[in-house]
């Protein structure tokens, strides 16, 4: 047998076996199986305290923010150059921000807002931030997820509803998104 009619045979033989379920042939997906569409990533310990959130998610612009973790009550806080006591308390959220668009955008620590049943929000504590080491400002490339930290110092009695988000401004719009709301806790 010549080679190219043994390649034209070995072929044929691949393509019939299949389509009969078999498999060895190729490379390709296995019909027994489908596509994974998701990462496999492995799930990691709730820290000090913290109460584990699921499904609060919230988009402003390209940026989509999960809230992973929430802790209340917080009455100090200790950093490799200093220990804080808040004038209420402190709150800290943990997130997930994420850039689902195709440009960078840059999340800015200071305009994710804690909201209050008052209706008042609350800036991220300046203190806090700076103690635990967090960042201020951070670009997010096209794609990209990011962990963080978001601190606050709250009246001693206020109560938490939510976490009100601000992606930054999408290439060629002229004005900043509008905030979205992340129900809490």
């Amino acid at each position: 047998m010549r080679p190219h009619a043994a390649a034209q045979v070995a072929a044929a033989l691949c393509a019939a076996l299949a389509l009969g379920g078999a498999t060895g042939c190729s490379d390709g997906p296995r019909p027994d199986r489908a596509a994974a569409t998701t990462y496999d990533l492995p799930p990691r310990p709730v820290r000090e305290g913290e109460s584990p959130l699921h499904g609060r998610r919230a988009r402003s612009a390209d940026l989509e923010v999960t809230a992973l973790g929430f802790r209340d009550g917080i009455r100090e806080i200790l950093g490799t150059h200093a220990s804080m006591t808040p004038k209420g308390r402190y709150v800290r959220v943990r997130i997930l921000a994420e850039n689902r668009g195709r440009d960078i955008q840059i999340f800015d620590t200071w305009r994710q807002l804690l909201v209050t049943a008052d209706g008042r929000a609350h800036s991220p504590d300046v203190n806090a931030i700076m103690v635990k080491r967090q960042p201020e400002r951070l670009p997010i490339g096209a794609g990209v997820r990011v962990e963080l930290d978001l601190w606050y110092d709250v009246p001693g009695q206020a109560r938490v509803t939510g976490l009100r988000i601000v992606g930054s401004p999408p290439v060629g719009a002229v004005s900043d998104p509008p905030p979205a709301d992340i129900p809490l806790p």
